[in-house]
């Protein structure tokens, strides 16, 4: 698929680029109380939520481009990214269930 290799083309040269700067990431307040364990249940739910958006246009351009994808090995590619993507969605759907039991 396109600018996709096996050494992880793009997404690793930006990597590789921003690297100084995406340590920066895990210092941020969110990732600090995940990482201490004390995340209030608004800011996991706020997060979830946002979660939920982008997963959904990841689920609909997946969609998109399967129905745009000519050869049979992209769109079985890109319905194996789609499926993974529906994966993530069901698990925060369990996420959201669980943390709404918890915190009654």
């Amino acid at each position: 698929m396109g600018g996709m290799d096996a050494e992880g083309g793009t997404a690793r040269k930006l990597w590789n680029k921003f690297r100084s700067e995406s340590v920066f990431v895990n210092y941020t307040p969110f990732f600090v109380c995940v990482a201490a364990g004390n995340l209030s249940a608004d800011s996991f739910q706020h997060y979830i939520s946002q979660h939920v958006h982008l997963l959904n246009a990841f689920a609909r351009a997946y969609e998109l481009a399967e129905e745009c994808a000519d050869d049979d090995q992209d769109k079985q590619a890109i319905r194996k990214l789609r499926k993974h993507v529906q994966g993530k969605l069901n698990s925060n759907h369990s996420l959201v269930q669980v943390s709404l039991i918890q915190h009654r």
